[in-house]
């Protein structure tokens, strides 16, 4: 019996599974949602778990976990 190969699922595995970045939590509301912070520019992410100041995780606009927070470099070439 032969199988099938769906190719729209291949090329989604090549893509990955989204952006996943480090933010810093700026306000938490109580309808499950969080106002979060990368590079100077704020969005809203779906969590409430971590207090105001944590560094996240964000991964395709969600907060997965807490993230270490660590000092970052920016160095152009």
């Amino acid at each position: 019996m032969a199988t099938t190969v769906n190719p729209y699922k291949k090329f989604q595995e090549l893509l990955g599974r989204g952006t996943k970045q480090i933010a810093v939590v700026e306000i938490v509301y109580n309808d499950g949602t969080s106002v979060v912070s990368v590079r100077g520019k704020s969005f809203s992410a779906r969590g409430n778990d971590y207090p105001t100041g944590s560094h996240v995780w964000v991964v395709n606009g969600e907060i997965v976990s807490e993230a270490p927070d660590l000092p970052v470099y920016s160095v152009s070439v």
